[in-house]
């Protein structure tokens, strides 16, 4: 398994070496830019303060549909009241979830200083995660962020296989889909709320319950059909 850390057109040099600095310090050692160079600027250097490696190696993409092939599982970080309803995991728990995990490549991805992760830039992630705060005001900057889950994620990485039950990345990306074949199939509206409903819960089974999910919602595609 892989994590890589995503920053969507971050607009602060500064919150791009912090990001470095963190993801260094909790031993990982991919981040990756959407549509921002800042890490091109010296105060991005300073910032990182002995992370220079990771901006050195930093890869710049257009947007994050770019990257939707290469990873596995996208995680979205954003706050909870986010249009449509969806499962929102804390960072302990995302952490429980990926201990499940065998191997794949997954990425954590946080969006803009100002504004976050658009509604679609959302759709494109499999898990949803937010930080829960006391208030909501002061709110967790891009790199305080991105620091809380470097810490909460630190030892997944070395922990990951130890459990044996996850379902496979791809029998997940493929269920999905079926889940995906069955709402339309049932004309199920964009707005309502049982399709985000089962994609997320579909993108958190494990192996067991994917093969029985895969048998039902095939059942079901046939009676359909």
């Amino acid at each position: 398994m892989s994590l890589s850390f995503i920053l969507v057109e971050p607009a602060r040099a500064a919150n791009v070496g912090a990001a470095a600095r963190a993801i260094k310090t909790m031993g990982f050692d991919e981040l990756i830019l959407v549509n921002s160079e800042q890490h091109l600027a010296d105060e991005a250097a300073w910032v990182a303060h002995g992370a220079g490696d990771i901006l050195a190696n930093i890869r710049v993409v257009s947007t994050l549909a770019d990257l939707r092939s290469e990873f596995d599982l996208i995680i979205g970080s954003t706050a909870r009241e986010r249009g449509r309803p969806r499962t929102y995991l804390s960072p302990d728990e995302l952490k429980q979830h990926l201990l499940g995990y065998q191997g794949g490549k997954i990425a954590l991805v946080f969006g803009r200083e100002s504004s976050g992760l658009s509604n679609d830039e959302l759709e494109l992630c499999d898990l949803y995660t937010y930080v829960p705060l006391a208030q909501d005001y002061p709110s967790l900057n891009l790199a305080q962020a991105v620091m809380v889950y470097s810490y909460a994620l630190s030892d997944v990485k070395h922990q990951i296989g130890l459990q044996q039950d996850a379902a496979p990345d791809a029998q997940l990306q493929a269920l999905k889909h079926k889940a995906e074949q069955l709402l339309s199939r049932l004309e199920i509206q964009q707005g309502d709320k049982l399709g985000p409903w089962l994609l997320d819960g579909v993108s958190q089974l494990q192996e067991r319950d994917c093969k029985l999910a895969h048998q039902l919602l095939s059942d079901l595609l046939k009676k359909l059909s």
